[in-house]
């Protein structure tokens, strides 16, 4: 399926709701329905299933499934989301997590995971994904918005702040279109050589925030970053385990003479991919290389290219670009060699400075 582009300035869009206790998660939860399985105005929902669905109120939780396998939203507190990866859920859990009891929360399935190499059903005091909603508006600011960019097998759910607010000036950085708790959440297939886009298993999630559920929400981390990545396979098609010491990573372009990301008119210049990097004792490589150059590249993340190297206080590309070409605001979306980006940063070295697309050509 094509990707589409979903925004709060839609014309029928999921609205903010008022800054109270459990709104935040319930929104949330509707937002990625109605992006992904529903649609709403004229925009139809990007092709992802329902796996299952609890509108309990307060304790709001569903499943959600591209195919590949179930990406599970349960509320946690007040103002937090916590998020499961599974390859199927057979029995859906109750309650929400935090304010009831672990074994009644927790789902049972096949395959489920809560954290990088924290499996299920794991401990309360293990460090879970999450998002804090309650300031995914930018810092509580009435001014705020979203973009979600998805289809079928994969989606990019973005917040930040909207076009007027003072720090999305053209000659702003990207970082100061975002905050630290406004969220920035990957879920879906990775493009990758080594694993089928609709094979089962292929199920990534990148994420910044994490917490233990002992706490009240989920406030820990930079949920702006994609600081973490976790999937429910190695690129060896296995079930990714501890003692395997299984991990994934992103990495991209890098130069120790990087004057030439600088100058945004140039016009032959580098937009590459973020790679997706795994490590682990089955890494395949040649008998006479060493593990510390043995890191197996196999795949990238779909929708991105990085346009710039540096970080979030030495940013060279978009801001040049953006007042070079007259922009309106600092995520106003531009045409690129035919391909239309919103500028973006996923808010960790080297990435401060790239752009997503619903450009066929990178999903």
């Amino acid at each position: 399926m094509p990707v589409t582009i979903y925004r709060s300035t839609d014309a029928g869009a999921p609205t903010f709701p008022a800054l109270s206790a459990q709104a935040q998660p319930g929104f949330f939860i509707d937002l990625l329905k109605a992006c992904l399985v529903d649609g709403y105005g004229s925009k139809p929902g990007a092709g992802w299933s329902v796996d299952y669905e609890d509108t309990t109120t307060g304790k709001r939780r569903i499943g959600l499934s591209n195919g590949n396998g179930v990406f599970e939203v349960v509320t946690w507190g007040s103002y937090s989301v916590g998020f499961f990866l599974w390859d199927s859920i057979t029995t859906p859990g109750t309650g929400r997590l935090y304010d009831d009891p672990w074994a009644s929360v927790i789902s049972e399935g096949v395959n489920g995971w809560k954290d990088e190499l924290v499996s299920m059903p794991g401990a309360e005091g293990d460090h879970m994904m999450g998002a804090y909603c309650y300031d995914m508006r930018s810092g509580n600011e009435t001014n705020a918005a979203w973009t979600v960019f998805a289809d079928d097998k994969a989606a990019w759910v973005l917040f930040h702040r909207a076009q007027g607010h003072s720090n999305t000036d053209p000659e702003d950085s990207i970082d100061a279109a975002k905050t630290a708790y406004s969220v920035q959440l990957f879920v879906g297939a990775l493009k990758s050589p080594d694993l089928n886009r609709s094979g089962a298993g292929n199920l990534f999630i990148g994420y910044g925030g994490r917490n233990a559920p002992t706490t009240a929400n989920c406030t820990g981390g930079s949920h702006d970053s994609l600081t973490y990545l976790w999937g429910l396979r190695t690129p060896m098609d296995t079930l990714p385990t501890t003692g395997n010491g299984s991990e994934f990573e992103l990495d991209g372009a890098s130069s120790s003479n990087n004057n030439q990301w600088r100058n945004s008119r140039s016009s032959v210049r580098l937009v590459t991919p973020v790679m997706v990097f795994y490590n682990g004792a089955d890494v395949p490589a040649p008998a006479g290389l060493g593990s510390i150059y043995s890191e197996y590249g196999f795949a990238v993340l779909p929708g991105v290219g990085q346009f710039s190297i540096g970080n979030s206080s030495n940013s060279y590309f978009w801001s040049n670009y953006n007042q070079d070409n007259g922009a309106a605001w600092s995520l106003d979306p531009a045409v690129i060699a035919g391909d239309t980006w919103m500028p973006w940063s996923l808010g960790s070295s080297p990435f401060y400075e790239v752009g997503i697309t619903d450009s066929s050509d990178w999903w």
